[in-house]
């Protein structure tokens, strides 16, 4: 796998933040579901991003990718030509793409298949296949990559585990104002990720689609609902954000650009990590609970490693079926880096009350990405506070959600060359 060395000092400059996918992914979707042509501004167009626009297109979407807007007209989505004719839908590596889309393919009577890689279809589907048994819904792998889906979707009540992931949840509430009857989704247990769902929600009512919201606990969806045509803009992705605001509480001086301090992204949250990081002072371990908020907990990590604190970030053991296992991937190269850290079944624990131990100063040292963009983006960050240079594989891996990384790395002052090892 191709391998280069990273390394930077203090990063200095400017930058403007790619736009949220979370966002994105769910405008696209809505828009593809409306009678005329809605225009989405502020587009990045990330490996999963793109994942979704094909996939819109096979439902019947028309979709015009323009530089840095899209044009989308769900006219003839659902015709009948797009349906019932052993459509492919490529997901890539996209959770989003294939579990916001699962239920949605089949919103009318469809036969379908859905691929993927990498570890795509190891992460879980079984909260899909225990409500598609009961509606009598057809799935079946063809192979390990491969799912083919044939039936049609019914009105009425699906349960779903609130702790496994609210994609789930999102692909119902797409979906269900789409039929011709009235239908509930019922959460099983605590409700993790709760502002993923707040995004849906909000996306669903700016294109016309009205959902009650019980506590987070059942949502009631009225069927024969349409969604409307309409205007936006995406906002800049606190997912991405992260890394830069890290960078900053820990030496660099970025100016950071549009963000919305009023946003619904749950990963504003690290905004709050930071700051309860910083001015914790006393002598106890800080815990951090992490549930609500799993992309960024690469990235919470590093800064944890820093601080010269004992902290626990508690309740993440959902970072195991990301794209790589994340939780034992964040340790696992942190580690290398001189931090002390130690993997827990759920948790992580990290002891930088004993000075930072940086291996043979001013060495090289092999990182892995685990082939997990957020995990290699965490190490960019963390080159700036090692003094020696890292040999990091697979660079290409940010481009699932932030296909610019490395330019803006560098714009910033960081530097690759290639390694000739």
């Amino acid at each position: 796998m191709n391998k280069k060395i990273i390394k930077a000092n203090r990063l200095t400059g400017e930058v403007t933040p790619p736009p949220s996918k979370s966002i994105l992914h769910r405008y696209i979707i809505a828009s593809s579901l409306a009678k005329g042509i809605s225009k989405i501004e502020n587009i990045s167009y990330s490996d999963d991003i793109i994942a979704t626009i094909e996939a819109m297109k096979k439902l019947g979407a028309k979709i015009e990718k323009k530089d840095n807007y899209l044009l989308i007209d769900g006219s003839k989505t659902f015709d009948k030509k797009y349906l019932n004719n052993n459509a492919e839908i490529d997901c890539n590596e996209s959770g989003s793409t294939l579990r916001f889309l699962f239920p949605l393919s089949i919103v009318k009577k469809n036969k379908i298949s859905f691929k993927g890689k990498g570890k795509l279809f190891k992460r879980p589907l079984n909260s899909y296949f225990e409500n598609f048994d009961k509606y009598k819904i057809k799935y079946s792998y063809i192979n390990e990559n491969e799912i083919l889906l044939d039936g049609e979707l019914k009105s009425g009540e699906y349960e779903i585990d609130g702790n496994i992931s609210s994609q789930f949840i999102t692909g119902l509430l797409f979906s269900l104002p789409l039929l011709n009857e009235n239908s509930k989704i019922i959460i099983k247990g605590k409700l993790e990720s709760s502002s993923y769902i707040d995004i849906t929600l909000d996306c669903l009512n700016k294109f016309g689609i009205k959902i009650i919201n019980n506590s987070y606990q059942e949502f009631i969806i009225e069927g024969n609902q349409n969604y409307k045509s309409g205007d936006c803009e995406v906002e800049a992705d606190y997912s991405q954000v992260a890394f830069f605001l890290v960078a900053n509480s820990i030496g660099s001086n970025i100016k950071i650009n549009g963000l919305n301090s009023n946003s619904l992204q749950g990963d504003k949250k690290i905004v709050d990590f930071i700051s309860q990081i910083d001015n914790w002072n006393k002598e106890e371990k800080l815990i951090l609970d992490g549930s609500e908020t799993p992309d960024i907990i690469p990235i919470l990590s590093l800064k944890a490693c820093t601080s010269k604190k004992e902290i626990e970030i508690v309740n993440i053991a959902r970072l195991r079926i990301k794209e790589s296992d994340r939780l034992k991937a964040t340790v696992k190269e942190l580690s290398k880096l001189g931090f002390d850290l130690l993997e827990k079944e759920d948790s992580i624990l990290i002891n930088s009350r004993k000075d930072f131990n940086k291996i043979n100063n001013n060495s090289l040292v092999y990182l892995s990405s685990h082939s997990d963009h957020r995990i290699a983006m965490t190490i960019a960050i963390a080159s700036t506070y090692y003094d020696g240079e890292i040999i990091l594989d697979n660079l290409d891996c940010i481009k699932k959600s932030y296909p610019n990384f490395w330019e803006v790395f560098l714009s910033l002052g960081g530097k690759i060359y290639e390694y000739l090892g």
